[in-house]
C-alpha cells in the first residue's frame, strides 16, 4: 500500500505522541531549554467544504452570467451555436454568421421583436440566391419571380408579417 492510498483512507493525520522532554546541557550557564515537540493534528482531507464553492458539482454554472455580467448562459451558448450552424448552412460566411449570432444574443437580451431572414423557415436558396417562400405575406414582391432577396436584407433585423421560426 503506497502513501497516497493510506492518506485517502485516513480522515486525520495519525496520532503521534509528543517527544520526551530533553535535559538541558550542563555546560551552559543558562541551563539550556527544556521542552518537547509535538505535531499539530489537522484534517488531511477536506471534510464538508464550502457549499458555494465554484467547482462544486451541484453549483449553478450560470449564476454569474447575464444579467449579472456580459457572459452568456449555457442556454444562450447552445442557441448561439445552433444559429451559427444554421447561418453557415444557409451560405453565410463564418465571420458574418458569428457577427449575426452575436447580434441576436444582444437582441434577445433586449427583448427586441425584430428578426432576420436567416432565422425564418421560409428562406430558401443558398448565399447569393436567397428567396422568400412566403413572399406574399411578407410583402417582398408582387410576383413570385421577384421574390429573390438581396444579402443585405437577409442580414437586416426587421419586423416581418410572413416570419415563421425555423425548427
Amino acid at each position: 500500500m503506497n502513501w497516497l492510498t493510506r492518506l485517502k483512507k485516513i480522515e486525520t493525520a495519525p496520532k503521534v505522541e509528543a517527544t520526551e522532554p530533553t535535559k538541558p546541557i550542563q555546560a551552559t550557564e543558562s541551563g539550556g531549554f527544556v521542552g518537547f515537540v509535538a505535531p499539530i493534528l489537522a484534517p488531511v482531507q477536506k471534510a464538508g467544504g464550502d457549499p458555494a464553492a465554484a467547482n462544486a458539482p451541484d453549483a449553478n454554472p450560470d449564476r454569474w452570467c447575464y444579467p449579472y455580467s456580459a457572459a452568456m448562459t449555457g442556454r444562450a451558448i447552445d442557441t448561439f451555436t445552433a444559429r451559427l450552424a444554421r447561418f453557415t448552412d444557409k451560405g453565410a460566411a463564418l465571420d458574418m454568421a458569428e457577427s449575426l449570432a452575436d447580434k441576436l444574443v444582444i437582441r434577445d437580451r433586449d427583448k427586441d421583436d425584430r428578426r432576420i431572414c436567416l432565422e425564418c423557415s421560409h428562406l430558401a436558396g443558398y448565399a447569393k440566391s436567397w428567396r422568400c417562400g412566403n413572399w406574399q405575406r411578407a410583402g417582398i414582391a408582387i410576383q413570385s419571380r421577384d421574390a429573390g432577396l438581396p444579402g443585405d436584407l437577409v442580414h437586416l433585423l426587421q419586423r416581418c408579417d410572413g416570419f415563421t421560426p425555423a425548427p
